[in-house]
């Protein structure tokens, strides 16, 4: 039982992993970072990506 709880969990944080690292920097949507969310995800779309992610010092990250 102890180890299906362990595998159930490392199963987890690798697919929190992959989930976090699946986004990527986009630099034409690096000025809408200080819009409203759906302006943002508008944007990554826009780029071929599927929505918006994170802005970190005005640098806009978007999900594959």
């Amino acid at each position: 039982m102890a180890v299906l709880k362990t595998t159930f969990v490392l199963l987890l944080i690798a697919l929190s992993m992959v989930i976090v690292t699946d986004a990527v920097r986009v630099g034409p949507c690096d000025q809408v970072c200080n819009r409203i969310v759906p302006e943002r995800n508008e944007c990554c779309r826009a780029n071929g990506y599927r929505s918006y992610n994170n802005c970190n010092g005005g640098r806009m990250d978007c999900n594959r």
